[in-house]
């Protein structure tokens, strides 16, 4: 397939696009020649309509610069945060000398013990929808 220096020039702007969308020199040789008919009458409209169907799709960045979004957990505290934010697997309060709401935290006894009120009514609801009326 020959192609004159005009229609050259005139295709340049299609292939550019072909290279900013992140193709090849390879993958525009092989749009432009795989498959060509045995006899080509007009080279510059077969290339320019090869190079506009063929036109690639814009492509995903690499995955390597997307970073995956780690949340980590203080070790004392077990408060969210980003990595930098935990140096030593510590949040700020922690680092300080403790966690700002150490003092909320509910008694055991006080958990447990509402727990085991859920509990007793859940069992009685599934008694009382168990039993035939």
């Amino acid at each position: 397939m020959t192609l004159s220096a005009a229609e050259c020039q005139a295709l340049e702007g299609l292939v550019r696009q072909w290279l900013d969308l992140g193709a090849g020199d390879e993958e525009v040789v092989r749009a432009l020649t795989g498959g060509l008919p045995l006899e080509v009458h007009s080279a510059g409209a077969l290339a320019r309509r090869r190079l506009v169907d063929k036109m690639p799709p814009e492509r995903a960045p690499e995955p390597s610069s997307l970073r995956p979004l780690r949340i980590l957990e203080c070790t004392v505290c077990r408060t969210p945060g980003r990595p930098e934010a935990l140096p030593g697997g510590l949040c700020r309060d922690c680092r300080s000398g403790g966690p700002a709401y150490a003092d909320h935290r509910p008694d055991p006894a006080v958990v447990r013990a509402r727990a085991d009120g859920i509990r007793r009514l859940v069992r009685a609801a599934a008694r009382a929808t168990a039993l035939p009326s």
